[in-house]
């Protein structure tokens, strides 16, 4: 395989290796100068891997771990985000473990400070579709879900209901407000009838 292109990335030390014309990796500067890179090299694909797997693994676990500190994150999403930063799979699979090791990245935590931060905002069909998009295991979602009792949704509806008037249309917007947010009809129709005063929906 060659190296066909090596391109900084804006005015950063990080420099984009391309090979045979497709992107490769991410590198940075002193490891491009210590490994005698350059566009035309004549190198092995193994020899290349390695390369960047010693010269990305400190900087993406390093950076893994202050975006971990400020954002939480699934395994999923920091996969993606790895990869967007453009480290190679060698390096993603170890910053993930290592994470895990230090249990900096556990699902099961982040499940359960989601479903914590949405309870009562949100129904259990919403949080658990959200849970999904954001890459939990459906065992992990269906274990926190099992027994969570779903909040009520009146005072959501409450806040929906500020200055409306109590009208069917205004009902029909509300049914689906809530909705949206992932309530189950049971608790949607136990909060208008609250709201309404109507004893059947």
């Amino acid at each position: 395989m060659q190296i066909t292109e090596i391109k900084q990335v804006g005015k950063t030390n990080k420099y984009k290796i391309y090979v045979d014309d497709e992107f490769f990796a991410t590198l940075l500067d002193e490891d491009i100068v210590k490994n005698h890179l350059k566009s035309g090299l004549e190198i092995e694909e193994e020899k290349l891997r390695t390369i960047c797997f010693e010269g990305q693994k400190r900087v993406a676990l390093d950076g893994a771990m202050k975006l971990l500190g400020t954002y939480p994150k699934t395994e999923k999403e920091l996969r993606r985000y790895l990869k967007e930063k453009g480290y190679t799979l060698d390096t993603i699979d170890y910053t993930c473990e290592k994470l895990k090791e230090y249990k900096f990245l556990d699902d099961s935590s982040f499940a359960d400070m989601f479903i914590k931060a949405n309870k009562g905002k949100k129904g259990k069909r919403l949080i658990s579709f959200e849970l999904k998009q954001k890459g939990v295991p459906e065992h992990i979602i269906s274990l926190k879900l099992e027994n969570l009792e779903e909040e009520p949704c009146l005072p959501l509806a409450l806040k929906f209901m500020k200055g409306k008037p109590k009208d069917e249309k205004t009902k029909q917007k509300l049914y689906r407000h809530l909705a949206s947010k992932g309530f189950g009809s049971e608790s949607i129709f136990d909060a208008l009838r609250q709201i309404f005063k109507e004893d059947e929906f």
